[in-house]
């Protein structure tokens, strides 16, 4: 008997939500609806460069697409990636008609890119796509159980059945079970909730349509190891994503090397059509066109491309390097939401790749196309970004950015946060030196990009050089066991609080360096700074006046002066903010005190 179609939709997300990360239909949006012919033109060039696409994001474009003559052909043909984004992206409880046309090795893939989390099964996507080919009814959920690897299978039986050998001079256990067509197993359900309905169905599935892979199944739950079954599995979808450029993480760090090293080789096998009938997405790439804006150098480049053979290698080769980038970022391929950024970076890395290139005249971006693969200019754009990476390694040690022992630099918001951003594996650009008002990172988005952050890091190594040229006298040495007895600890100093700090001691009459003063000795200096009822600006006025008699004094270069000016405002102004309404208190608590390096110990 059919199992009621209503016990099968629990197990299907019911998201009503718009989805809007749908595939868009001609890929490139538009709030102008008075776009130029130019812009109208190129928005055509590029749906046609990727015209093998599904191009299905919604119920609505499933419906036309369904209505169109050769449609079941082309869902057939289509490489599972792009189907089962196209499913995704409509929903699986609405996406029966696709399920339908589906083949087998298409089916695999849904269970292959859905139901994985690095090297673990999971088994609540695995029961979405069983309860979908549930809905279509039993010969296809029988069809769809022959599809996936068994391994899977009896894993999740394992998780929701006992099965029981029935001797046949034996009675039967006092048990509810489901007998096999022979009379020789009895199957106990001791699954909870939807486990255990979705288990009934599809045992009766099966053994109703292809009673030999029940059997197997069986055994397999009888016999095989739990761990063995998943690690089986695990590496068997390993090596079937491998064949279209989805690798292990480690593997995928290659498409960040040198400009001019070979590819892996599973890479380039996922670059050439394959006599085996594996096909590459050509999806993915429509999603990074949908991504893309008229003017940028790919953006350019791929609409001057009109060689049909061209146009599919180039897909092919952008779907291949997309795959890698998705097992970088370890983005399982169903998740819209992440698969997304992860494009945004594969795109903004070839569009430097182009600039850089071109020099930045964009209209030789078709020609230097032609001449590159995918991966190499991908490689280009990021030894940019790799370059920079090294320069702030650099950078740090020769302008004394991190004391001694400590993980963080004495960088101040946003210098910080820019260098912080360089050093990532994937560097990142900080908003915030361009824009105080923001405070994200986002990808370089070209040449004006990377040569802001080089000028960037040069004003900082120069800062780091002039603070410390600063110092009366040979550099501080201020090592963890200096710093032991402070209020500070080393990843909490910033140049700003040693500066503070010289300053105070200038003003003690001793020389001017960071070196910890007493509490006792900051309530003297307080009360010494100005009259009774000074506020925050007329201490920042004198501290910076004390600060000033060393900037002024003889030896100390105007470079130098130039480069700290800004810096020295900052500074007092943040110092006196926090020290002003400390002025005339008969105790201070040391470790409250953010600004100055305070000496914790008994004599101080």
């Amino acid at each position: 008997m059919e199992p009621p179609s209503e016990m099968v939709t629990l197990f299907l997300r019911q998201d009503t939500r718009p989805h809007s990360n749908s595939l868009p239909t001609d890929f490139v949006d538009s709030e102008d609806s008075g776009m130029n012919l130019e812009n109208s033109r190129s928005k055509q060039t590029l749906s046609d460069f990727l015209s093998g696409s599904l191009r299905i994001g919604n119920r609505t474009d499933l419906d036309a697409f369904l209505a169109e003559p050769g449609s079941a052909e082309r869902v057939r043909s289509a490489p599972y990636q792009d189907l089962f984004l196209a499913i995704k992206a409509v929903g699986l409880a609405d996406s029966q008609e696709l399920l339908l046309l589906s083949t087998s090795r298409q089916r695999r893939g849904f269970i292959d890119l859905d139901c994985w989390r690095k090297d673990s099964f999971h088994m609540a996507s695995f029961m979405e796509w069983m309860a979908a080919y549930m809905q279509c009814g039993p010969e296809e959920a029988a069809a769809a159980a022959r599809a996936v690897d068994a391994n899977l299978l009896a894993l999740f039986l394992r998780n929701n059945v006992r099965v029981h050998f029935l001797e046949t001079d034996e009675p039967y256990p006092e048990l509810p079970m489901i007998l096999t067509p022979d009379q020789r197993f009895g199957i106990e359900v001791t699954g909870q909730a939807g486990g255990a309905t979705m288990a009934r169905l599809l045992l009766d599935a099966i053994f109703r349509m292809d009673a030999s892979l029940g059997y197997d199944l069986i055994d397999r739950v009888r016999w095989d190891n739990r761990v063995s079954m998943e690690e089986e599995a695990y590496q068997n979808k390993r090596l079937r994503l491998e064949e279209i450029g989805f690798v292990d993480y480690y593997e995928a760090l290659s498409i960040y090397g040198e400009v001019g090293t070979n590819a892996a080789p599973q890479l380039q096998r996922a670059l050439q059509e394959e006599d085996s009938g594996h096909r590459v997405s050509s999806t993915l790439p429509a999603l990074l066109v949908a991504s893309l804006s008229p003017g940028e150098h790919l953006w350019r480049a791929l609409e001057a491309i009109r060689d049909t053979r061209q146009a599919e290698l180039i897909s092919q080769q952008l779907a291949a390097l997309a795959n890698r980038i998705l097992s970088v970022h370890s983005v399982t391929t169903g998740d819209l939401e992440k698969v997304k950024p992860a494009l945004e970076e594969m795109r903004d890395t070839l569009n430097l790749g182009l600039e850089r290139l071109t020099q930045g005249r964009a209209t030789l971006a078709a020609s230097a196309l032609k001449q590159q693969d995918m991966l190499g200019l991908f490689r280009t754009g990021f030894s940019l970004l790799a370059d920079l990476r090294t320069q702030a390694d650099r950078v740090i040690h020769r302008g004394r950015l991190r004391l001694q022992g400590a993980q963080r630099t004495l960088l101040e918001s946003p210098q910080a946060e820019l260098l912080d951003g360089l050093r990532r594996h994937r560097p990142l650009f900080f908003e915030g030196v361009q824009d105080s008002q923001r405070s994200g990172y986002r990808n370089f988005r070209g040449l004006a990009d990377v040569e802001s952050a080089g000028r960037s890091l040069e004003e900082i190594e120069a800062l780091g050089q002039s603070f410390w040229s600063l110092m009366a006298g040979p550099a501080p040495e201020l090592t963890p066991e200096r710093l032991r007895q402070v209020n500070r600890d080393p990843d909490e100093l910033r140049f700003g609080t040693l500066f503070v700090t010289a300053a105070l001691n200038q003003a003690l009459g001793k020389p001017f360096r960071p070196e910890p003063i007493g509490v006792h000795q900051l309530q003297g200096v307080l009360k010494n700074l100005g009259p009774p009822g000074t506020d925050s600006r007329q201490l920042a006025d004198e501290l910076r006046a004390v600060a000033r008699a060393r900037l002024d004094s003889p030896g100390v270069e105007a470079e130098l002066l130039e480069v700290l000016n800004p810096f020295v405002e900052s500074w007092c102004r943040a110092g006196a903010e926090e020290l002003a309404p400390l002025r005339g208190e008969s105790e201070i608590i040391p470790e409250w005190v953010t600004t100055v390096l305070l000496n914790l110990t008994r004599e101080s």
